[in-house]
C-alpha cells in the first residue's frame, strides 16, 4: 500500500471509530485481544484518542502483513459491537466503508451476487458467448470511494483447444476471451446492454485496460465491445482480471467469457445468400406509392457511393424497415459497427434494433451492374426507371483496365458464394450521336472565345429495371433504353 493511500486509509478508519463511544472502542479492543497471544494484545485503557490510534495501527499493521483472516475477524467484531454506527465490509483484500443504512442494500447485492445463474446480452453478429470462465459478479454502488472486484480463472483443456483453432477467412483468432459488464436492475439479467461505470479500469494480469477503451457514447449504452482478454490471458495458470471502479450510483454485474467470432465476410455472405430482397418486391412498392393518390411522386437521386466511406458500393444493403431506396456498402458498414456497435442507418439515422433487419437490395444492386463505375449518382423515375446522366463519358474508356478495390478482391478470395455474372449492355453503333452538346446552338460562337474552355460532352442514358425477371431470357441482357 502507497504512503498516500496509507494515510487516507488511516483517516478513514479513524473517523469511522469516532463514531464509537469510549465503552464501545473498549470492548471491541477487548474481543480482538481475546484472539491473540498475550504478548501481542492492546492496552485498554487511555482516552478515546489513544484507543482509537491504538486500533487503527493494528488495523493497519494486518493489511500490511496481508493478514486477511485477522482483518475479517477485527471487521466483524466491529460490526457487532457498533451495529448502529459503523458498518465494514472486508473484500478484495480492502476494507469497505459504509452507513450502517446500507447495510440491507449491500447485503442484499452480496446474496444475489451468488445466486445470479446467467446474464444474457443483447445477440451480436460479431460475438457469441459460448462459455462462461468465473462466476457472475454484482459490483456495487461506489458513491465517492474506489471499488474493485476480482474475477479468477484457469483455462480447461477444451478452452485452449478453442482458442489454438485455425482461422481461414481472416487473420484474427475464430475463439476470444471478452469480458462482459452491464447495469444491474435487479429485475433482469436478460437482453442485457454491454456498459461499464463511467469511471473505471481493468486489470488483467498486470495488464491494464484504460477507461476510455471501456466507454460508451454518451448516453448510448451497448455502444462498446465487451474488451478482448485473449492476448493477456495466462493459458496454463490462474487468472486475475480485476474491475476497478469510483462514483457510479448505479450497480453492475460482469463476467468473463469465450466468445465465438464471426468475421464481417462470413456475415456478408450470410447476406447475399439469405436476406436478398427480389427486385419485384421493390417495383411493387414504387407501384404502390405511385397510385397513392394523396402521395405525389418525383423522381429520386441515388448515390453509388456508401455515404460513410465515400467509395462505390459493392454489397447494398438497406434495412427492411427504412422507407428510402438509398444503400450502404455491407462490409464498410458492418466493420464499422464491429469497432464501434451504434447501429443506426447512415442515410435516415433510423436504430436499426436487429442485424437480421438487414437485407441486400436486388434492385440497387442490377442498378449497380448496369452503371458504369465512374458514374456517382443516378436519378430514378416514379416507375423505377434508373436515369443515367453522364457528365464524364470519356472516363468509360479507362474503365476496362481499373483495378478491383481491395475489398472486392479480398470478397472474391474469400467468398463461397460466387458472385453473380454481370450481364453485358449492349449500346447502339451511333452512339456518339446521341451525346448532345448542351449549348450546341452557340457553338461557333464558343469556338471564337479563346478565354473559355469547352464544355465537357454529356450523355444520358436510361436503364430500364422493371422488365420482370421472369419474362427477362437468360441470353438477353439487360439493356439501355434510349
Amino acid at each position: 500500500m502507497s504512503a498516500e493511500i496509507n494515510s487516507i486509509f488511516y483517516q478513514s478508519i479513524q473517523k469511522d471509530l469516532r463514531k464509537a463511544t469510549v465503552k464501545e472502542i473498549g470492548e471491541c479492543i477487548k474481543a480482538v485481544n481475546s484472539t491473540l497471544l498475550a504478548q501481542a494484545r492492546m492496552s485498554v485503557s487511555g482516552r478515546k484518542d489513544e484507543l482509537i490510534t491504538r486500533m487503527t495501527k493494528y488495523i493497519i499493521s494486518l493489511i500490511a502483513n496481508n493478514k486477511r483472516a485477522n482483518i475479517q475477524n477485527v471487521v466483524r467484531i466491529v460490526n457487532e459491537i457498533v451495529p448502529k454506527k459503523i458498518f465494514w465490509r472486508f473484500e478484495n483484500d480492502r476494507i469497505y466503508f459504509h452507513s450502517p443504512s446500507e447495510r440491507s442494500r449491500v447485503a442484499f447485492h452480496e446474496k444475489r451476487g451468488n445466486t445470479i445463474e446467467n446474464m444474457d446480452f443483447k445477440p451480436s453478429p460479431f460475438l457469441k458467448p459460448i462459455a462462461r470462465l468465473t462466476h457472475i459478479k454484482v459490483c456495487p454502488i461506489a458513491n465517492k470511494e474506489r471499488q474493485s472486484r476480482v474475477f479468477q480463472f484457469t483455462l480447461a483443456d477444451d478452452h485452449r483447444a478453442m482458442l489454438a483453432t485455425p482461422n481461414a477467412v481472416d487473420d484474427r483468432p475464430i475463439y476470444q476471451i471478452r469480458f462482459y459488464c452491464a447495469k444491474y436492475t435487479n429485475t433482469t439479467t436478460s437482453n442485457l446492454l454491454v456498459e461499464f461505470p463511467n469511471i473505471c479500469e481493468l486489470k488483467v494480469n498486470g495488464n491494464v485496460i484504460g477507461g476510455s477503451i471501456l466507454r460508451c457514447l454518451k448516453n448510448k449504452p451497448g455502444t462498446v465491445n465487451p474488451p478482448d482478454l485473449t492476448i493477456m490471458t495466462r493459458k496454463s495458470a490462474l487468472n486475475n482480471v480485476e474491475l476497478v471502479y469510483v462514483s457510479s450510483d448505479t450497480p453492475f454485474i460482469a463476467s468473463a467469457y469465450i466468445v465465438e467470432r464471426t468475421p464481417v465476410i462470413t456475415l456478408i455472405q450470410t447476406l447475399r445468400r439469405e436476406r436478398v430482397l427480389p427486385k419485384e418486391k421493390v417495383l411493387e412498392r414504387l407501384q404502390e406509392i405511385q397510385q397513392d393518390t394523396d402521395i405525389i411522386m418525383e423522381s429520386e437521386t441515388l448515390s453509388t457511393k456508401d455515404p460513410l466511406a465515400f467509395t462505390r458500393i459493392v454489397t447494398p444493403i438497406r434495412s427492411k424497415n427504412c422507407q428510402h431506396l438509398q444503400c450502404f456498402d455491407a462490409y464498410t458498414y458492418l466493420t464499422m459497427n464491429e469497432q464501434t456497435p451504434t447501429w443506426t442507418c447512415p442515410v435516415c439515422n433510423r436504430q436499426i434494433e436487429d442485424w437480421g433487419d438487414l437485407i441486400v437490395d436486388q434492385y440497387f444492386s442490377e442498378m449497380l451492374k448496369n452503371t458504369p463505375k465512374h458514374i456517382d449518382s443516378v436519378r430514378v423515375e416514379p416507375n423505377g426507371q434508373v436515369t443515367i446522366i453522364d457528365e464524364n463519358p470519356d472516363l468509360a474508356q479507362e474503365e476496362d483496365s481499373d483495378e478491383d478495390s481491395e475489398y472486392e478482391q479480398l470478397f472474391r478470395e474469400k467468398a463461397s458464394v460466387p458472385p453473380e455474372e454481370i450481364p453485358t449492355i449492349l449500346l447502339d453503333d451511333d452512339e456518339e450521336e446521341l451525346q448532345a452538346n448542351p449549348i450546341a446552338g452557340d457553338q461557333q460562337a464558343q469556338e471564337n472565345i479563346p478565354t473559355e474552355p469547352p464544355r465537357k460532352k454529356q450523355k444520358s442514358d436510361v436503364i430500364d429495371l422493371t422488365i420482370d425477371s421472369d419474362e427477362e431470357n437468360e441470353n438477353t441482357p439487360i439493356q439501355f433504353v434510349r
